[in-house]
Parts: C-alpha cells; sequence; structure tokens
C-alpha cells in the first residue's frame, strides 16, 4: 500500500483482545498556521480473535467556529466507521465458524495520512485493508478534501473547469508513463492506453499538487497496488478553478 497507515498494530492490546470496544486519543503536534487534529482509535474483536477490526480516525479541535468543528469531525467519523458495519456482519455470521474455526482471521483496518494541512484548507487519505478470505486481502484509498470556510468536501468538479477533464487525463497519463519509465500505459502495467477521469475520481492533495489515485483493478492489475498520478499545478493552472482555498502557484 502506498501510505503507511497510521500504526495499526500498536493497538491490538489484551483490551482488544477481550473483544471489548476500545476508543483512545492521540493529539499530533501542530504548527500555528494548521489545524490541530488528533487521532481516536477504536478497535475490536471477537471473543476468540477470530475476526478483529482496527479504525483509526481523525478529529480536529480548537476550531473557534464549533459548529464547522462539528460539522467536519461528524462526517470524518461516519466515514472512517463504514467498516464497522462489514466487520459486525461477519461476526454475527456463526457459520463461518463452525465450518473454518481455526483456519483465518477477518481483518479490517482503517487509518489515515493527512497530506495538507491549513486553517483554511485540509486534504486527508484514509486507507483501507480487509482480509475475508481468499488468495489476498483487499484494500482501497479514499481523499477526504475539505474547505474550513464552511467545513465542505470538495470534489474534483470544485476544483477543475467543467469542460478541462479531457485535459486533465492527458496530464494524469504523462504522469503516470513518467512515473513508471514507459513508452505507452499498457508497457507500463495499466489494462488500457487510455485513461478517463470522471467528475467523482478519488483525489487529494499535496503542496504544490493534485493527486489522482487508482484503486487496485481500477486501472491496473491487483499486484501494481494503488496508482496514483502526480500532477503540479504548473500544468494544470490553465484548467484550475479560480479562488480555491489552497495556493496553486
Amino acid at each position: 500500500m502506498k501510505k503507511v497507515i497510521v500504526i495499526f498494530y500498536l493497538i491490538f492490546s489484551t483490551a482488544l483482545l477481550s473483544g471489548r470496544n476500545v476508543l483512545k486519543e492521540n493529539n499530533n503536534g501542530i504548527a500555528n498556521d494548521t489545524l490541530q487534529i488528533k487521532t481516536l482509535h477504536y478497535t475490536n474483536s471477537t471473543e476468540d480473535s477470530s475476526a478483529i477490526i482496527s479504525i483509526d480516525f481523525p478529529q480536529i479541535t480548537g476550531l473557534d467556529d464549533k459548529n464547522i468543528e462539528t460539522k467536519v469531525n461528524s462526517f470524518l467519523e461516519d466515514e472512517f466507521k463504514q467498516s464497522i458495519q462489514w466487520f459486525e456482519e461477519v461476526q454475527s455470521d456463526s457459520s463461518v465458524y463452525e465450518d473454518y474455526p481455526y483456519e483465518m482471521q477477518y481483518t479490517f483496518e482503517t487509518g489515515y495520512q493527512v497530506e495538507y494541512n491549513s486553517k483554511e484548507f485540509i486534504s486527508i487519505a484514509l486507507s483501507h485493508y480487509q482480509f475475508t478470505g481468499g488468495a489476498h486481502g483487499n484494500y482501497f484509498a479514499l481523499g477526504y478534501n475539505i474547505e474550513m470556510k464552511e467545513g465542505n468536501v470538495l470534489t474534483l468538479k470544485d476544483i477543475i473547469k467543467d469542460d478541462s477533464f479531457d485535459m486533465l487525463a492527458y496530464e494524469c497519463e504523462q504522469a503516470i508513463l513518467e512515473k513508471y519509465e514507459a513508452e505507452s500505459l499498457t508497457d507500463a502495467g495499466l489494462f488500457e492506453n487510455e485513461i478517463t477521469v470522471p467528475d467523482d475520481q478519488d483525489f487529494y492533495i499535496i503542496p504544490g499538487m493534485l493527486v489522482l489515485q487508482f484503486d487496485p483493478y481500477e486501472i491496473g492489475p491487483w499486484v501494481m497496488g494503488e496508482i496514483t498520478a502526480e500532477i503540479p499545478f504548473e500544468k494544470i493552472k490553465d484548467i484550475l478553478k479560480n479562488k480555491l482555498p489552497f495556493p496553486t502557484e
């Protein structure tokens, strides 16, 4: 997985193995021009530890506008805790344990990486891994891009001009070709020689760049993992919308 998921295994403690829910918090250090983001930990397991869930999710603290703080935090908590439903479905399926009592452990792990942090804008990448049987586990990533004036989540449509997604797709292809030092996308290992970027494509922001991210099987085989295209703002300055909540120069 491209990102280092925020320390999952340190929280597999005695409390986790007892089958109880555990909720801890850890405050991240901050600079004066950034938001304070703390990590909350949720863990749970079956009594025999045949199914385990571990979630690290971000919460913002110290905002002057508590309504915005509550709005953003509620959204992030809901998004990160969606995997609890999957864990509960496995936990309630008693037939699984009758057929395979000691042969596999079902795992659900969710963490995050703060990609961009300012008082006006944050970009957070969720990383999720789950193993529910089969040859290998599955994972995906989601970017959450939030302007802090109103606490709204931005999509690509809020950043890229409406008639410019073909140009964005071109720059995406060029970034991938350069990364893999390939003459064509199929030479790089992708399924096709053309990439389509819909207006709901997943992305996040890092200083100076828009990063488009594609999960395993989305444009390439599982063995390639998550594929990202890092596109400098300089290359797409003509198709960016005005008055974005982060600098693009």
